[in-house]
């Protein structure tokens, strides 16, 4: 009797399906999502995001949150519209842009309309208000239908969030690279990244200056570390590749130099809460740092007036090291140098692009996205055929027999087996496990009702899925 009482809850409850880039960078912030999703009386999905378009035809969610709306996606958000699933945007990046280039607000704004990609999404949720007034502006859409939340992510900034923040190590130096554009690790070369930064609208003379420049400043970066760790040889300096980064060429590099640890797992918040500073490169990471009280190092006596303007926040938030002597004067006393930061500067560059360091940026996104769902929403479709092409309308022969095995034998071992042949798309993989210990922690810093979380298996053959359930018991 009990069981029949709850199945029909669950089914009566609003679905919303949340898409799941990257998880070391984003799962956390997302399980709190997925966490005050289910405080409003929801079912929530983690979705992986290259499993979504063969798991949510299958699912029929009201709501899709999905990571970004770009060309890349678009085909996704079109299956989704046809299917009457809503379609809200939580970008997982979206507070360090350019000043003038294609994601500059004003510029991500017009692309959207001029692109049509306006027309696929109902809500969007901005990370703060810099680039929700240019969305209001030039954007097209509906200004009810673009609310400044924050980024669920930063939430473990705050208390009583901050208390999930665990590391091993204490008392380090963070290096927090960022060179994926000619270091990358998905993508076969520099020259793939470069073709990639083509194709999303960037001027090709601006890619191949801004790629040169970054190919220059490398090898100096490289040194700047190894400067460090020969200068500190009792403290161990930590570097962390950007996750979309191949970690090899550091580990190659510093293989002799004992106190250099390259390890980029886990999630960044964590590492920087552990460390004594974060030395960078225009790296958004800086934001993170502020928001924890750490000190953000900035290497620039290697920056350029063209790499600045790309992402100028990082920059203006850090502590600028003129030179390599100041670079180490600044790593041998971080908590002078955070002393004498002008913190009302900060809090007013941080807040144009970055909404209140409050905690509350989940519950914000859960309660407006929620408040969009209305009563004359057609009812969510499900769609064999659309989860066998992998939620695109025009698939390749390959997709529609990965999306065809799929629906036999679940998304989770079709995506396991493609895992072997494609190993960088483990990082991608969501673990029961952790969502679990997660839920827990969260429960208990909130409201004391547990969360259960669960694989979904498919409704028409009972196969095991990728994406995970998460409800209130």
């Amino acid at each position: 009797m009990n069981d029949t009482r709850h199945h029909q809850i669950v089914e009566a409850s609003p679905r919303v399906a949340i898409v799941v880039d990257n998880p070391r960078r984003d799962l956390r912030g997302l399980v709190l999502l997925a966490h005050e999703f289910t405080k409003l009386g929801a079912l929530a999905y983690l979705v992986p995001m290259y499993q979504q378009g063969y798991d949510l035809p299958l699912l029929a969610p009201d709501l899709v949150v999905v990571n970004y709306a770009r060309e890349n996606n678009r085909s996704l958000l079109e299956t989704y519209r046809a299917l009457h699933y809503r379609v809200a945007v939580l970008d997982t990046e979206g507070g360090v842009l350019s000043e003038s280039g294609l994601d500059s607000p004003a510029n991500w704004a017009r692309g959207i309309r001029q692109s049509g990609l306006a027309a696929l999404v109902h809500d969007y949720c901005f990370w703060g208000e810099a680039v929700r007034d240019a969305f209001v502006e030039h954007s097209g859409m509906d200004a009810e239908a673009l609310a400044v939340t924050g980024c669920p992510r930063y939430d473990l900034c705050c208390a009583p969030w901050s208390e999930v923040l665990e590391y091993e190590r204490r008392g380090f130096v963070l290096v927090n690279t960022n060179f994926s554009a000619i270091n990358p690790q998905f993508t076969r070369s520099a020259e793939d990244e470069s073709r990639i930064f083509k194709s999303l609208g960037w001027e090709a003379d601006y890619v191949e200056k801004l790629f040169d420049e970054l190919k220059a400043v490398f090898p100096r970066y490289l040194d700047a570390v190894e400067l460090i760790a020969r200068t500190f040889p009792a403290k161990t300096v930590l570097v962390r590749p950007h996750p979309f980064e191949n970690p090899q060429i550091y580990r190659d590099r510093f293989a002799g130099l004992s106190n250099v640890i390259v390890d980029g797992a886990g999630d960044i918040l964590n590492a920087i809460f552990a460390a004594d500073c974060v030395v960078h490169l225009n790296c958004g990471s800086a934001v993170d740092t502020v928001r924890l009280g750490k000190l953000p190092i900035s290497l620039e006596y290697l920056n350029t007036e063209r790499m600045r303007r790309h992402a100028p926040l990082p920059s203006r938030l850090s502590c600028p090291a003129g030179d390599p002597e100041m670079l180490l004067s600044l790593i041998a006393d971080p908590d002078a140098a955070v002393a004498g930061y002008d913190k009302i500067m900060i809090s007013r560059e941080v807040g144009r692009w970055y909404h209140l360091s409050d905690g509350l940026s989940a519950r914000r996104v859960a309660t407006f996205l929620m408040s969009r769902l209305g009563d004359r929403q057609p009812a969510a479709r499900r769609s064999l055929g659309a989860a066998v092409r992998g939620g695109r309308s025009r698939a390749s022969a390959l997709q529609v027999l990965r999306g065809a095995l799929g629906a036999l034998a679940g998304s989770k071992p079709v995506s396991t087996l493609a895992e072997l042949v494609q190993r960088s798309r483990r990082q991608k993989r969501i673990e029961l496990p952790f969502v679990i210990g997660l839920l827990e922690q969260y429960c208990r810093l909130d409201d004391g009702v547990p969360a259960l979380a669960s694989i979904v298996r498919n409704p028409l053959t009972g196969a095991p899925l990728s994406t995970i359930a998460v409800r209130k018991k």
